[in-house]
Protein backbone atom coordinates (compact mmCIF):
# COMPACT_ATOMS: atom_id res chain seq x y z
CA UNK A 1 0.00 0.00 0.00
CA UNK A 2 1.97 3.40 -1.24
CA UNK A 3 2.25 5.88 1.30
CA UNK A 4 1.47 9.44 1.23
CA UNK A 5 2.04 12.72 3.17
CA UNK A 6 0.12 15.54 2.54
CA UNK A 7 0.95 19.49 2.36
CA UNK A 8 -1.97 21.39 1.33
CA UNK A 9 -5.69 22.06 2.03
CA UNK A 10 -8.92 20.22 2.09
CA UNK A 11 -8.41 20.11 -1.61
CA UNK A 12 -5.88 17.27 -1.29
CA UNK A 13 -7.09 15.77 1.89
CA UNK A 14 -10.87 15.44 1.13
CA UNK A 15 -10.26 12.65 -1.25
CA UNK A 16 -9.33 10.36 1.57
CA UNK A 17 -11.78 10.14 3.34
CA UNK A 18 -13.38 7.85 0.74
CA UNK A 19 -12.52 4.18 0.48
CA UNK A 20 -8.84 3.86 -1.00
CA UNK A 21 -5.67 2.17 -1.65
CA UNK A 22 -3.44 4.77 0.22
CA UNK A 23 -1.77 4.47 3.90
CA UNK A 24 -1.83 9.08 4.77
CA UNK A 25 1.18 8.94 7.04
CA UNK A 26 0.65 13.18 7.85
CA UNK A 27 -1.58 16.24 6.79
CA UNK A 28 -0.11 19.57 7.27
CA UNK A 29 -1.82 23.04 6.31
CA UNK A 30 -2.47 26.27 6.65
CA UNK A 31 0.95 27.06 6.65
CA UNK A 32 2.27 29.23 3.76
CA UNK A 33 5.37 28.39 1.97
CA UNK A 34 6.68 31.61 2.92
CA UNK A 35 6.39 30.58 6.66
CA UNK A 36 6.53 26.98 6.96
CA UNK A 37 10.42 26.84 5.73
CA UNK A 38 11.76 29.95 7.50
CA UNK A 39 13.59 30.57 10.71
CA UNK A 40 11.61 29.68 14.06
CA UNK A 41 10.49 32.49 16.39
CA UNK A 42 13.07 33.73 18.92
CA UNK A 43 11.84 32.42 22.28
CA UNK A 44 11.88 35.45 23.30
CA UNK A 45 8.63 36.25 20.77
CA UNK A 46 5.30 37.19 22.54
CA UNK A 47 3.41 33.89 21.39
CA UNK A 48 -0.47 33.64 20.12
CA UNK A 49 -2.77 31.60 23.13
CA UNK A 50 -3.03 28.20 20.83
CA UNK A 51 -4.73 26.75 23.63
CA UNK A 52 -7.55 29.14 23.22
CA UNK A 53 -8.77 27.58 19.71
CA UNK A 54 -11.71 24.82 20.47
CA UNK A 55 -10.66 22.52 18.21
CA UNK A 56 -7.31 20.21 18.34
CA UNK A 57 -6.62 20.23 14.61
CA UNK A 58 -6.57 23.75 14.79
CA UNK A 59 -4.11 24.01 17.65
CA UNK A 60 -1.91 21.50 15.82
CA UNK A 61 -1.98 23.64 12.62
CA UNK A 62 -1.25 26.98 14.36
CA UNK A 63 1.72 25.58 16.77
CA UNK A 64 3.55 23.71 14.00
CA UNK A 65 3.40 27.17 11.73
CA UNK A 66 4.70 28.44 15.02
CA UNK A 67 7.22 25.99 15.52
CA UNK A 68 8.21 25.34 11.89
CA UNK A 69 7.45 21.63 12.43
CA UNK A 70 7.27 20.82 9.14
CA UNK A 71 10.90 20.33 7.42
CA UNK A 72 11.25 17.99 10.70
CA UNK A 73 8.67 15.88 9.78
CA UNK A 74 8.93 15.60 5.78
CA UNK A 75 12.72 14.62 6.67
CA UNK A 76 11.77 12.16 9.78
CA UNK A 77 8.57 10.58 8.09
CA UNK A 78 8.54 7.70 5.70
CA UNK A 79 6.17 7.96 2.93
CA UNK A 80 6.35 6.82 -0.55
CA UNK A 81 4.58 10.07 -2.09
CA UNK A 82 4.44 13.80 -1.16
CA UNK A 83 1.18 15.47 -2.31
CA UNK A 84 1.00 19.58 -2.75
CA UNK A 85 -1.28 21.59 -3.41
CA UNK A 86 -0.91 25.72 -3.30
CA UNK A 87 -4.75 26.45 -2.33
CA UNK A 88 -3.79 27.64 1.56
CA UNK A 89 -1.13 30.16 0.08
CA UNK A 90 -3.96 32.98 -0.13
CA UNK A 91 -3.39 33.64 3.79
CA UNK A 92 -1.27 36.74 4.14
CA UNK A 93 2.41 36.31 5.88
CA UNK A 94 3.37 38.29 8.72
CA UNK A 95 7.70 39.11 8.99
CA UNK A 96 7.87 38.82 12.75
CA UNK A 97 11.14 39.09 14.58
CA UNK A 98 13.13 37.83 11.94
CA UNK A 99 10.87 35.21 10.23
CA UNK A 100 7.57 34.43 8.73
CA UNK A 101 4.00 33.21 10.28
CA UNK A 102 0.61 32.67 8.50
CA UNK A 103 -1.94 35.29 9.12
CA UNK A 104 -4.49 32.00 9.11
CA UNK A 105 -7.69 32.10 10.03
CA UNK A 106 -6.56 30.27 13.53
CA UNK A 107 -3.70 33.02 14.36
CA UNK A 108 -6.90 35.51 13.88
CA UNK A 109 -8.87 33.91 16.59
CA UNK A 110 -6.51 33.97 19.10
CA UNK A 111 -6.85 37.90 19.13
CA UNK A 112 -3.05 37.58 18.19
CA UNK A 113 -1.81 41.84 17.60
CA UNK A 114 -0.03 42.35 14.58
CA UNK A 115 1.18 45.41 13.21
CA UNK A 116 -0.01 46.50 10.20
CA UNK A 117 2.76 47.08 8.22
CA UNK A 118 4.21 43.50 9.06
CA UNK A 119 1.89 41.38 6.60
CA UNK A 120 1.94 41.49 3.40
CA UNK A 121 -0.53 40.10 1.01
CA UNK A 122 -0.15 36.54 -1.07
CA UNK A 123 1.14 38.26 -4.67
CA UNK A 124 3.28 41.04 -2.82
CA UNK A 125 6.32 41.66 -3.84
CA UNK A 126 7.71 40.30 -0.30
CA UNK A 127 4.55 37.59 -0.29
CA UNK A 128 5.81 35.92 -3.48
CA UNK A 129 9.39 36.44 -2.71
CA UNK A 130 8.84 34.04 0.46
CA UNK A 131 6.65 31.74 -1.60
CA UNK A 132 9.73 31.00 -4.30
CA UNK A 133 12.12 30.74 -1.27
CA UNK A 134 9.98 27.99 0.20
CA UNK A 135 9.57 25.68 -3.05
CA UNK A 136 13.28 25.93 -2.74
CA UNK A 137 13.28 24.99 0.65
CA UNK A 138 10.71 22.05 0.04
CA UNK A 139 12.95 20.85 -2.80
CA UNK A 140 15.99 21.07 -0.73
CA UNK A 141 14.18 18.35 1.89
CA UNK A 142 12.30 16.09 -0.37
CA UNK A 143 13.25 14.43 -3.19
CA UNK A 144 11.77 15.86 -6.39
CA UNK A 145 10.23 12.93 -7.62
CA UNK A 146 8.53 11.93 -4.70
CA UNK A 147 6.09 15.00 -4.88
CA UNK A 148 3.03 15.05 -6.37
CA UNK A 149 1.74 18.12 -7.01
CA UNK A 150 -2.47 18.41 -7.24
CA UNK A 151 -2.85 21.64 -9.74
CA UNK A 152 -5.88 22.87 -8.77
CA UNK A 153 -7.18 26.38 -8.89
CA UNK A 154 -10.36 28.65 -7.98
CA UNK A 155 -13.61 27.24 -9.77
CA UNK A 156 -15.67 29.92 -11.29
CA UNK A 157 -18.93 28.01 -11.31
CA UNK A 158 -20.44 25.35 -9.50
CA UNK A 159 -21.98 22.29 -10.60
CA UNK A 160 -25.01 23.90 -10.48
CA UNK A 161 -24.08 26.23 -12.82
CA UNK A 162 -23.93 29.29 -10.06
CA UNK A 163 -20.71 31.49 -11.01
CA UNK A 164 -18.70 32.61 -7.97
CA UNK A 165 -18.76 36.22 -7.83
CA UNK A 166 -15.28 37.30 -9.57
CA UNK A 167 -13.24 40.21 -8.03
CA UNK A 168 -9.48 41.68 -8.41
CA UNK A 169 -8.99 39.32 -5.59
CA UNK A 170 -10.00 36.35 -6.95
CA UNK A 171 -8.08 36.50 -10.33
CA UNK A 172 -5.16 37.22 -8.08
CA UNK A 173 -5.44 34.09 -6.05
CA UNK A 174 -5.76 32.02 -9.17
CA UNK A 175 -2.21 33.81 -10.85
CA UNK A 176 -0.57 33.14 -7.73
CA UNK A 177 -1.27 29.19 -7.73
CA UNK A 178 -0.16 29.44 -11.50
CA UNK A 179 3.11 30.97 -10.92
CA UNK A 180 3.37 28.79 -7.41
CA UNK A 181 2.56 25.83 -10.07
CA UNK A 182 5.60 27.06 -12.62
CA UNK A 183 7.93 27.72 -9.80
CA UNK A 184 7.91 24.47 -8.30
CA UNK A 185 7.50 22.57 -12.35
CA UNK A 186 10.68 23.71 -12.96
CA UNK A 187 12.32 20.74 -10.69
CA UNK A 188 12.60 17.60 -12.50
CA UNK A 189 10.96 14.64 -11.60
CA UNK A 190 7.63 16.57 -10.13
CA UNK A 191 4.57 15.48 -11.28
CA UNK A 192 1.19 16.69 -11.75
CA UNK A 193 -2.44 15.93 -10.99
CA UNK A 194 -4.48 17.90 -14.01
CA UNK A 195 -8.46 18.05 -14.56
CA UNK A 196 -10.57 17.54 -17.40
CA UNK A 197 -11.21 20.84 -18.91
CA UNK A 198 -8.97 22.77 -16.61
CA UNK A 199 -10.34 23.30 -12.43
CA UNK A 200 -12.90 21.00 -11.59
CA UNK A 201 -16.18 22.61 -10.15
CA UNK A 202 -16.82 23.13 -6.66
CA UNK A 203 -19.99 21.45 -4.77
CA UNK A 204 -22.54 23.37 -3.74
CA UNK A 205 -23.50 21.29 -0.63
CA UNK A 206 -20.03 20.86 0.39
CA UNK A 207 -19.58 19.62 4.10
CA UNK A 208 -17.54 22.69 4.81
CA UNK A 209 -19.37 25.21 3.21
CA UNK A 210 -20.05 26.42 -0.57
CA UNK A 211 -16.58 28.11 -1.90
CA UNK A 212 -14.21 27.85 -4.87
CA UNK A 213 -11.89 25.31 -3.33
CA UNK A 214 -14.26 23.20 -2.10
CA UNK A 215 -15.00 20.11 -4.75
CA UNK A 216 -17.04 17.94 -5.74
CA UNK A 217 -16.55 13.65 -4.80
CA UNK A 218 -16.19 12.98 -8.80
CA UNK A 219 -13.06 15.48 -8.76
CA UNK A 220 -11.59 13.72 -5.53
CA UNK A 221 -12.17 10.39 -7.68
CA UNK A 222 -10.42 11.85 -10.35
CA UNK A 223 -7.45 12.68 -8.14
CA UNK A 224 -7.30 9.54 -6.55
CA UNK A 225 -7.44 7.38 -10.03
CA UNK A 226 -4.61 9.81 -11.28
CA UNK A 227 -2.60 9.22 -7.57
CA UNK A 228 -2.82 5.85 -8.33
CA UNK A 229 -1.38 6.05 -11.22
CA UNK A 230 1.42 8.45 -10.75
CA UNK A 231 2.19 6.19 -7.39
CA UNK A 232 2.40 2.90 -9.35
CA UNK A 233 4.50 4.32 -12.40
Amino acid sequence: MPSVFIYGSCVSRDPFETPNDFELKGYFARSSLGSAFSDPLPPETPLPEVGSLQSQFQQRMLQSDISKSLPGLLTSTDYDVLVVDFIDERMNTIELSGTTITESAELKATGYSVVPADVHEPWSETGIARRFQGIQALLNVVDPKKIVVNRVYWATVDTDGVPFPRSRWFDRNNKLLYDLYQEIGKAPGVRFIDYPGGAPMAAPDHRWGRQPYHYTQAANHHFLAELTRLASA
